[in-house]
């Protein structure tokens, strides 16, 4: 899982560095979705990661809601921090500067409700696969 979890953060980081260096985020506004989505995605992965390769410091419950919200949080904390660097960027990288750091508050709530949302989607995974591995072992 490791190895994946390289992988799928080397890919996301790629394909954000390509969009900004070729302005795709300003050009194609749309693509923020998918790359929110797959950043909660990436950040719930990695925290499941963690959780399993270090299971006696990171003991998870199996109860869905409240593994949901445990994953939910990380990834949230993730979320709002990469919102606080956009803004710092834009603050930093604007000619008019407080305009664009102003920000759209309806973009940055977007932004965190597709990370959750890519989040929510390894917790139901993790829980499908859990609960199969079980009901095989039975």
């Amino acid at each position: 899982m490791e190895k994946k979890v390289i992988l799928l953060g080397a890919l996301l980081l790629t394909a954000h560095g390509l969009a900004v260096i070729n302005t795709w985020y300003w050009l194609y506004p749309s693509i923020d979705i998918p790359m929110h989505l797959l950043g909660g995605a990436f950040v719930a992965t990695f925290f499941l990661w963690l959780t399993e390769k270090y299971p006696g410091q990171w003991q998870v419950s199996r109860n869905f809601f409240v593994r949901a919200t445990i994953f939910l949080s990380f990834t949230a904390l993730v979320g709002v921090l990469w919102e606080f660097s956009e803004f710092i960027y834009s603050f930093f990288a604007s000619y008019r500067a407080w305009h664009i750091a102003g920000g759209d508050v309806t973009d940055t709530v977007t932004d965190l409700l597709n990370d959750l949302l890519g989040g929510l989607a390894v917790v139901v995974v993790d829980c499908l696969r859990y609960n199969k591995l079980n009901r095989s072992h039975e």
